[in-house]
């Protein structure tokens, strides 16, 4: 059988049950670390075969992304000697991985999250290395519509790229605990890391106006980070009722998600947005900013919630008509569950084998 090496950061609860699906050939997913340091991830069920590198990473300046040096990934490249190298990244760690399948004469297939907007502040450097990927990679997976347009805004043939989505378990998550708009006792949820990058505090304001505006608010926040207790504190000093259960993994999530009626997705910058999976497959209407992935394809203005610039008066607009506009909130809350049902791990397994066999044939 033919045998992939595929070169990742560390696993992720979206991605390990898409690699537990590949069939057509011999995988093995070789991680660059067991976790970065800002996951909380519970990484169970890798039925796929597997490898973790001695890890050897450091954190980027923006505190978000990290740069991974694996020397040891020749030797594991060698012992393992795969006829097709697909990496998902430009770490050190995967050149070392893509300069061995050149030397070796083995295909190449690349994959991203990225988007031009996610990539639009890289250095000349930075752009240079990934052209030198491309012009000797055979195929090319994108993990949305916005990633195959930043692979064709580099002149990569439409017919060289394949898809891989991004998604999560929808019959788990829409098998939840509450489903219509009266059952849900909590108004709007923030799940996500409480960084700078997912604007926490406009979250905070958001939260403030429409509190102000009905007279009353009732919030969810999952996930944890540096700026927790500051918004925490917040939160308490404009007396905002809030639940915070803390870092929520993945089985738990579906309550959560249920039990609010929207939830802002607010965020600087995100490749994707798989909590938007999530939510929408529980049926809860999203709003988001034009910088997450998901914005235009997932989230659909006026169709699964709304897609808003990073302003508070704007999306206290947006919020208060889903909360006080039922027909409205059904309609988007129906819309959601309908539009991710095609985001399947099935179909994600699919676009990887797809690409490999692409590659193959060049």
């Amino acid at each position: 059988m033919i045998k992939i090496a595929l070169i990742t950061n560390n696993p992720a609860p979206y991605r390990i049950p898409v690699f537990n699906l590949i069939k057509k050939f011999d995988l093995t997913v070789i991680y660059l670390a067991r976790r970065e340091t800002n996951r909380n991830w519970s990484t169970k069920n890798l039925k796929h075969k597997h490898y973790y590198l001695k890890e050897n990473f450091h954190s980027h300046s923006d505190g978000y992304n990290f740069i991974h040096n694996n020397l040891d990934i020749w030797k594991v490249l060698n012992k393992n000697n795969p006829h097709i190298v697909v990496t998902t990244g430009y770490n050190p760690s995967h050149l070392y991985a893509f300069i061995w399948s050149v030397l070796k004469r083995k295909r190449h297939v690349c994959l991203t999250d990225g988007t031009i907007s996610s990539e639009s502040h890289l250095s000349f450097v930075h752009k240079i290395i990934r052209k030198i990927f491309f012009f000797r990679t055979h195929a090319f997976i994108g993990a949305s519509n916005k990633s195959i347009e930043l692979f064709l805004s580099y002149g990569i043939p439409r017919k060289e790229i394949f898809r891989s989505g991004l998604c999560a378990d929808n019959s788990y998550f829409s098998s939840c605990t509450y489903t219509k708009y009266d059952e849900r006792p909590f108004d709007l949820i923030f799940s996500g890391q409480f960084h700078e990058r997912k604007l926490p505090f406009l979250f905070t304001e958001i939260c403030k106006r429409v509190n102000h505006a009905r007279g009353g608010c009732r919030i969810i926040l999952i996930g944890d980070g540096p700026l927790r207790e500051e918004i925490l504190e917040q939160l308490s000093s404009l007396r905002i009722e809030f639940d915070y259960p803390g870092f929520v993994q993945q089985e738990l999530l579906p309550k959560y998600y249920s039990a609010a009626k929207v939830l802002l997705f607010t965020t600087r910058l995100d490749p994707w947005g798989v909590v938007a999976n999530e939510a929408m497959a529980a049926g809860t209407p999203v709003i988001t900013t034009p910088y997450a992935g998901v914005a235009g394809e997932l989230v659909i203005d006026g169709v699964t919630g709304a897609v808003c610039e990073p302003d508070a008066e704007i999306w206290t607009s947006a919020a208060m008509r889903l909360l006080e506009d039922r027909n409205h909130w059904e309609l988007c809350s129906a819309n959601a569950r309908e539009i991710v049902a095609s985001y399947t791990y099935e179909a994600a397994a699919a676009g990887i084998e797809a690409a490999c066999e692409y590659a193959l044939g060049r």
